[in-house]
């Protein structure tokens, strides 16, 4: 029994409580966030971006191939 009491002490310090996953939690919720918005964006350039060669190639076909 003493056995068990001892690894129970020495691992115990080592558990999270519930304020460090409270902590942990906001962190990555902070993180994810920010994450999303940037894809956000880059999406929203990408797609600028496209679309607008693509208009240039359709109005060159059409002043100039045509």
């Amino acid at each position: 029994m003493t056995a068990l009491e001892t690894r129970f002490d020495a691992i115990l310090p080592t558990l999270a409580t519930k304020e460090d996953l409270k902590n942990l939690e906001l962190k990555l919720t902070a993180a994810i966030h920010k994450e999303i918005t940037h894809c956000t964006w880059r999406m929203i350039a990408w797609m600028t971006t496209v679309l607008g060669v693509s208009f240039a190639g359709v109005f060159y076909i059409a002043r100039h191939v045509a």
